[in-house]
């Protein structure tokens, strides 16, 4: 069997051993582009009408671990899938949303005013350039503007040498995130983790772009899974999901007792 084949055969395997023994493990997954289709803007992504429901019997099946680690505010999310309401992490490990507990902490200071106006300029300077200002997270979306990514990268990493901000940057599908330092999907999986009812399970993490794979290192050294969404970042051979479609499929079949 090639590594791709592997790869896409996980999913499949992995149902039956969650459907016979769901408290031993929990599902993480990002948001777009994972558990919904990319859309232009953040602000156009569609639900499937099954979505919701599917998540709040997923939940059921797997005692309250499931979780979503995102880049969005969780806010956003709690949302779109209401009346289902899942724990997890926003702004890439800042925000934390859990059953029985508030905010880990507070969130840091919003993005520097200085490097907020400089980015907005260079937006400016590249027409179809969007800016998400997300508090202490700059978000710049390329999405219309594809020929502009590399200009935007190099641009905003001799920024943030300039202004000397702690920060780093985060390459997402066409979305460069300006984020603190310290903090990770990586960080945010391991709070989670160390929480009940995620704690001592066997984690699989879902996710499409390069800020998942901090947390897919952390889901296998915990002797669990990384399983890729193919799309900008993954190529098809590697990825164990070709589309979102396919996440919200295994996910249903898991929720609805369906292992074959």
């Amino acid at each position: 069997m090639t590594d791709a084949s592997r790869s896409r055969s996980l999913p499949d395997l992995l149902v039956p051993q969650i459907c016979l023994r769901p408290d031993d493990y929990a599902v993480y997954f990002d948001f777009d582009g994972t558990l919904v289709d990319i859309a232009d803007t953040p602000e156009e992504v569609i639900l499937p009408p099954t979505l919701t429901p599917d998540l709040a019997r997923l939940q059921q099946r797997l005692g309250g671990a499931v979780a979503v680690v995102t880049g969005r505010h969780l806010a956003d999310v709690a949302r779109m899938i209401a009346p289902t309401r899942l724990a997890g992490s926003g702004l890439h490990g800042l925000e934390f949303s859990f059953a029985t507990a508030g905010p880990v902490e507070p969130l840091p200071p919003a993005i520097a005013p200085a490097l907020l106006a400089r980015a907005v300029a260079l937006a400016a300077s590249h027409p179809g350039v969007r800016l998400e200002y997300k508090g202490p997270i700059l978000a710049v979306h390329f999405r219309q503007a594809p020929e502009a990514g590399p200009a935007l990268l190099n641009t905003l990493a001799h920024l943030l040498v300039e202004l000397n901000l702690d920060h780093h940057l985060k390459e997402g599908r066409a979305v460069i995130e300006v984020i603190p330092n310290g903090t990770s999907k990586a960080t945010a999986l391991r709070e989670i983790m160390r929480r009940k009812p995620f704690a001592e399970r066997i984690p699989i993490m879902i996710g499409d772009d390069r800020a998942d794979e901090d947390a897919f290192t952390v889901a296998e050294a915990a002797g669990g899974f990384g399983l890729k969404v193919a799309g900008e970042h993954f190529r098809h051979a590697d990825a164990a999901f070709q589309q979102p479609a396919e996440v919200r499929s295994w996910l249903s079949r898991i929720a609805n007792g369906r292992p074959a």
